[in-house]
């Protein structure tokens, strides 16, 4: 590990952003994986997420001089490539408009002591099997934090279809959660 280097997220972003090949590689190597993972959650193919976590951190490198010392460079880098992610799915018409109910159910949803007997990498698979717009509005909202609003201006969608996406891949998942809860006798 003699030619990794450790510094400082505003440093590191500053020697990226000079073309430093330590410091690219430095970057490269402490977030690459963070990014692929977070690709993975919003396409569910491993290899279409790593072409799209390759293309994010060559958008990273290129504007990592706008990086402001504000909050982690962790996190702008993963903002960097959620817009990256949303940009190409908006771009290649996989997130379809889905006309919304006037009406919602309440779904009840599974407790959290149940949740915690799944293992996450089911939870993860299971988020993953959701279609494309509701696990993209699932992500953002649930995992980025990013308000209905956010989302709406994001995806080029009202509010009420971020919400009630929302609410049914919510549904779905408490489903399959129910379900895996019942089959494995937990």
């Amino acid at each position: 590990m003699a030619d990794t280097i450790h510094i400082e997220d505003n440093e590191l972003a500053r020697l990226c952003a000079r073309g430093d090949e330590k410091a690219r590689n430095e970057l490269y190597t402490r977030y690459a994986a963070y990014l692929y993972a977070l690709c993975i959650r919003y396409v569910g193919d491993r290899e279409f997420a790593r072409d799209l976590m390759h293309d994010a951190m060559i958008k990273i490198f290129d504007t990592v001089g706008k990086y402001k010392p504000t909050g982690s460079l962790k996190s702008w880098c993963a903002r960097v490539t959620v817009n990256l992610v949303i940009d190409h799915l908006r771009k290649s018409r996989k997130l379809e408009t889905v006309s919304i109910d006037q009406t919602q159910e309440k779904i009840p949803e599974p407790q959290n002591e149940e949740v915690a007997k799944i293992p996450k990498a089911e939870l993860m698979r299971m988020v993953g099997e959701l279609p494309e717009t509701k696990r993209v509005i699932f992500n953002l909202f649930c995992v980025e934090g990013y308000s209905h609003k956010d989302i709406a201006e994001m995806l080029n969608i009202k509010e009420k279809t971020s919400s009630s996406l929302l609410f049914k891949a919510r549904a779905q998942l408490a489903e399959n959660v129910k379900d895996y809860i019942m089959k494995n006798g937990l």
